[in-house]
């Protein structure tokens, strides 16, 4: 096998304790630190690290993380000050597009990272850390391969252990932090780790019993932290405000209760990632000149709105055990003497300064003053998201908040108040191209008024790679029997079954079968698609062809039809859900078995030359059987009907299927920004392009990441301007062709 090496020849991907007695202080004291390590690959499918991320690394407090995944869309210095703190080193294996990496508290004396021969793309990271006292820490991320299956990883490990045997001494303290991918706990991967490794006890969710699975759906033992023998000695309880976890802890936001403890962790954090952050922690003795207790970490100064919780924490070292008093402007807060304090519902008595005194049998230290605000004026607690709809679809934007009551709510489009829009949602029911832009609320009480985060809606032509079709039983004139002189469709029953498709619907009467909704047929009737009239009959079925590959959607209608009612049908296609085209070609069949097929390309929708997924070819087919007497010739599609006596009318296969786009039905062209104008906090421009087809306008505040936000979709040519462009110190714009 094959591997890199960086600095010191014994490092390896594992965390390392070379820690071998217990070291006493001249007065024959000793105090321990506690070093709390995590296993983390908390992204989600972006493989990156957002705030989701950062709120549970905040809330977790770790010590040394062994973090998978290592990405981010800014600066990865920032990120780490961010969720962890500005006195926080880390390493990051480079050449790798998901690199593995450490985080420590502690100084990270050498670094560097092994190939991992199974997987090209990742490495096996390591870091030597200088814990405080005498001894250093090793650290490695571990991301063992998953589409590869149980036989690679069980490779992986082999080398793994190999290159832990070769690279450190005997008597080093290693655990082995990160994703295994392993379905179960019996995979040779395990075992082949827990050889020189151990994986008792087995952290869960609780403190006792709980789920020990770490994957997104809690059915997987993917993650771990692996000690080794000699440092299993040295295991301690993960310890929070309200809970003890003697076995470790698997982190779940949508599990742990209270949150207050893991502050400012929310319920949903874990949803965004795909597996679960895995803790243990370890004591480790450290001599000391002083064992009187001393603050590493202050209470901080903080504002809260009205009604809400403000949470104080300190943490403090000295020799155990420590005891903590809070106090309110120097007076004792009873029941007040954790490590945190948290003032529930908060009113404006309750502002002021805050401490605590921390005491041991060798002293006490008071913390620094945090100056509690309470404010009633009101805040946004859940900012309105940006949402996209079809034509004719409806969206419905939301805002949390808090402060005084009564709290008065004014929603804005384009910075101008919607009539009527003064509750906490807005809806914008049936929403039109028109309807597509930046939507913001703003929040007012007794105490002052905030404005939410921009919320843009962008509204779609048509729902992307879809075409709509249904069949329309239509006896209107001139679709009048020539014998009876009636217009009214035929009464009598019938079937009418999607045999296979995509999705489908029906339109009125019964969910299965309309045609026998009532025995005069008003199961087909309707009042919305497509321009109703008296004896307008539209079928209760219709469904979306996809554009991707070929797809073969079968229809089938049976009806008995009588002397005395029409014929005639079409068949109608979509893309927008309101302007329906007929299937042009007439087909007349005398023979009761014949069978013709005919074509028809859909490039006339309306929406298609927007969409280069389109461009469809039709294939009917229909049968008819007459079983009466007479003339047995019946006409389908859009042509004049010929009629028969009593019979049995019936069609049977639509077969759809897409084609490359054609010269004929080429993509937008690039959009032009022009006539550039800034007046009063406003930007405007024109936007040219293809003639009627549609472009979204999208802005961003750094061209370095992608940040684009969408704010107004519209047919070329059209003037955008953004009422907003003063909140932003610098704002670029670009327009894009809906795909």
């Amino acid at each position: 096998m094959s591997f890199r090496r960086f600095n010191s020849p014994k490092n390896l991907a594992v965390i390392l304790l070379g820690l071998s007695s217990v070291v006493f202080s001249a007065n024959g004291q000793s105090s321990n630190v506690v070093v709390r390590v995590m296993a983390s690959n908390l992204t989600g499918n972006s493989q990156t690290y957002g705030a989701p991320q950062i709120r549970i690394f905040q809330g977790l407090k770790p010590d040394v993380v062994c973090i998978q995944e290592f990405n981010y869309g800014g600066d990865i210095r920032a990120f780490v000050d961010e969720a962890f703190g500005t006195n926080f080193n880390y390493f990051r294996e480079s050449g790798y597009n998901i690199p593995n990496g450490i985080i420590s508290r502690w100084p990270i004396i050498n670094s560097g990272s092994w190939d991992d021969t199974e997987i090209p793309d990742r490495g096996f990271a390591w870091a030597q850390i200088d814990l405080p006292g005498t001894n250093n820490l090793y650290a490695v991320s571990v991301h063992l391969s998953s589409s590869g299956g149980s036989s690679t990883r069980a490779t992986e490990a082999a080398n793994l252990k190999t290159l832990i045997q070769d690279n450190f001494p005997a008597n080093a303290w290693v655990i082995v932090a990160g994703d295994m991918n392993s379905d179960t706990r019996s995979e040779t991967v395990i075992d082949t780790l827990t050889s020189f490794l151990s994986d008792d006890p087995i952290p869960t969710d609780a403190e006792s019993g709980g789920d020990p699975d770490t994957n997104m759906n809690r059915n997987k033992p993917y993650d771990y932290v692996l000690p080794s023998f000699s440092l299993t000695n040295r295991l301690t309880n993960v310890v929070f405000t309200s809970h003890s976890y003697s076995k470790g802890l698997v982190f779940d936001s949508r599990v742990y209760s209270p949150l207050s403890d893991v502050a400012p962790v929310l319920v949903n954090d874990s949803t965004n990632g795909q597996h679960m952050g895995v803790l243990k922690d370890f004591f480790i003795p450290v001599a000391t000149t002083n064992n009187a207790p001393s603050i590493t970490a202050q209470p901080q100064t903080q504002t809260a709105p009205l009604g809400s919780n403000a949470t104080f924490t300190v943490t403090a070292d000295g020799a155990p055990p420590l005891s903590y008093q809070w106090r309110f402007s120097g007076t004792n807060i009873g029941g007040a003497t954790a490590t945190s304090y948290t003032r529930l519902n908060a009113q404006t008595n309750d502002a002021g300064d805050y401490a605590v005194v921390v005491t041991n049998s060798f002293g006490s230290i008071t913390s620094s003053i945090a100056v509690l605000t309470v404010s009633s004026a009101p805040i946004i607690t859940n900012q309105p998201q940006g949402l996209t709809v079809t034509v004719g679809q409806s969206a419905t934007f939301t805002v949390g908040a808090a402060g005084a009551l009564p709290l008065s709510y004014q929603w804005r489009f384009f910075g101008t108040n919607l009539p009527g829009a003064t509750t906490n949602s807005f809806s914008r029911v049936a929403a039109q191209i028109a309807d597509a832009g930046n939507y913001l609320v703003v929040v007012t009480n007794s105490g002052g008024s905030v404005t939410s985060a921009v919320a843009a809606l962008t509204v779609n032509v048509t729902p992307p790679g879809s075409v709509i079709a249904q069949w329309n039983f239509n006896s209107t004139s001139p679709d009048t029997n020539t014998a009876t002189g009636t217009t009214t469709p035929s009464a009598g029953s019938g079937t009418a079954s999607l045999v296979t498709a995509l999705s489908q619907s029906f339109f009125s009467g019964s969910s299965v079968d309309p045609a026998n909704s009532g025995t005069d047929n008003s199961g087909w009737s309707t009042t919305s698609y497509p321009g109703v009239t008296n004896g307008n009959k539209t079928a209760g079925v219709r469904f979306d062809v996809s554009t991707v590959g070929k797809q073969n959607i079968v229809v089938r209608w049976d009806q008995r039809v009588s002397n005395t009612g029409s014929k005639y049908s079409r068949l109608q296609y979509t893309t927008n859900g309101t302007d329906f085209l007929d299937f042009p070609t007439a087909i007349t069949v005398a023979s009761p078995t014949n069978f013709e097929p005919r074509t028809n390309n859909l490039g006339a929708l309306p929406g298609v030359n927007n969409n280069a997924s389109f461009g469809f070819h039709i294939v009917s087919e229909f049968e008819f059987t007459a079983t009466g007497s007479g003339t047995n010739a019946y006409v389908a599609a859009a042509a004049a009907n010929t009629y028969g006596t009593s019979g049995t009318v019936r069609f049977d296969m639509v077969t759809v299927f897409g084609d490359a786009l054609s010269a004929s039905n080429p993509p937008p062209a690039p959009a032009t920004l022009s006539a550039p104008a800034a007046t009063a906090g406003q930007f405007q421009f024109l936007l040219t392009g293809s003639a009627g087809s549609n472009y979204i306008v999208q802005a961003s505040t750094n061209l370095s990441i992608s940040n684009w936000v969408s704010l107004r979709t519209n047919a070329s040519p059209f003037t955008f301007t953004d009422t907003s462009a003063g909140n932003f110190l610098q704002r670029f714009y670009r327009a894009i062709a809906p795909q």
